[in-house]
């Protein structure tokens, strides 16, 4: 069984007991539940929803935050004397998939 659905305007792909990282979670709980399923399947049906599976949901465990790697930006003006060197990391939330359900 696998779902496609839809957290901060990126979609993801995920069956039970998939580790995903997303973009950051702000939530105080150890919980959180995705309403926005765009596909659920699994060997008998699939529902493809228009846009969302009325329904349908995917509860997912936080288990951390973590910032990705560091990307250097790097920008100059030739014959000018002038350089800028900037750093950006983005931060992200792991979770794992607990639970896919079907709209009743």
């Amino acid at each position: 069984m696998f779902a496609v659905f839809e957290y901060n305007k990126v979609q993801f792909k995920a069956s039970e007991g998939t580790e995903l990282q997303m973009p950051k979670i702000v939530s105080d709980k150890k919980t959180i539940v995705f309403e926005d399923v765009l596909l659920v399947s699994d060997d008998k049906k699939c529902e493809i929803g228009t846009p969302y599976v009325k329904g349908a949901k995917v509860e997912a465990d936080i288990l951390g935050e973590e910032r990705t790697e560091k990307i250097r930006v790097f920008k100059f003006k030739a014959k000018k004397r002038y350089k800028r060197t900037a750093g950006h990391r983005d931060e992200k939330t792991r979770v794992l998939i607990k639970k896919i359900q079907f709209a009743n």
